[in-house]
């Protein structure tokens, strides 16, 4: 840092310099290269199976539901 100088009439032949760090942070970011440094990923994706007879029961009743729904929307909106 220089020292302040006297107020002149004359332009000075030094130009001012401007140093601006733009500060954004990016967790995301910041996060995949916190993994990639460690070498490990946490990441872990669940597969659902589905093995109970009950589960695919109620996949089917609502595939079933959105059906009959669908097809009473469009007689109402077709009359």
């Amino acid at each position: 840092m220089q020292a302040p100088r006297l107020p002149s009439f004359f332009k000075s032949s030094v130009s001012k310099s401007f140093s601006f760090k733009p500060r954004y942070y990016d967790e995301r970011k910041e996060r995949r290269e916190q993994l990639e440094k460690e070498g490990k990923s946490t990441l872990k994706f669940k597969r659902n199976n589905l093995k109970n007879p009950v589960q695919k029961g109620r996949k089917y009743r609502i595939i079933f539901m959105i059906i009959i729904l669908s097809l009473l929307a469009y007689k109402l909106l077709i009359n």
